[in-house]
C-alpha cells in the first residue's frame, strides 16, 4: 500500500531542487543583468557585466526562497509560453529570459519590452527576483 500524504504537493517542499537564471540584455545602452540562484550552493548570484567577472553573490533565507518558489507555482510559470516575440525587430529592444527548474520541471521563457500579450504572471515572479536582490543587494 502507498502512503501518499507527503505528495499533495511535489513543489512546496523547501529540499527539492531549485534553480533559475534571468537575464535582460540589449537596448540602446546595451544593459546587461544576470541574476541566478541554485539551491545546492544556495547563493543568489548577479552580475551587470556580461563577461561574468564582476559577479556578487550571497546566500538568501529559507523564507526568501520559499517566497520565490510560492510565486512561481501560484504565477502557473511553467504553464507560459515559451515565446512572447515583439511585433517587430529594433535595435532598442530590451530581450529578456527566465529559466526556472523546479523539482522534475524545467520551463523557460523568453520575451522584449515590445512583446505583445506577456503573461502577468511573469512579471510577477521577475519583480519577486528583483525583489530579493534589493533585499539582499546583489546588485
Amino acid at each position: 500500500m502507498l502512503d501518499n500524504s507527503n505528495n499533495k504537493d511535489d513543489l512546496s517542499s523547501s529540499n527539492l531542487d531549485f534553480n533559475f537564471k534571468y537575464t535582460e540584455s540589449g537596448g540602446l545602452t546595451a544593459r546587461y543583468l544576470t541574476i541566478s540562484y541554485d539551491s545546492k550552493t544556495n547563493v543568489l548570484a548577479s552580475s551587470t557585466d556580461v563577461s561574468g567577472s564582476n559577479i556578487s553573490q550571497r546566500p538568501i533565507s529559507e523564507s526568501d526562497k520559499s517566497g520565490l518558489q510560492n510565486a512561481i507555482t501560484e504565477n502557473d510559470f511553467f504553464n507560459t509560453k515559451t515565446d512572447y516575440p515583439p511585433e517587430k525587430e529594433d535595435p532598442s529592444l530590451i530581450a529578456y529570459s527566465l529559466t526556472v527548474a523546479l523539482s522534475k520541471k524545467t520551463h523557460s521563457t523568453t520575451w522584449t519590452n515590445a512583446s505583445k500579450d506577456i503573461s502577468d504572471s511573469i512579471r510577477k515572479i521577475v519583480d519577486k527576483i528583483k525583489e530579493l536582490i534589493s533585499k539582499e543587494k546583489v546588485v
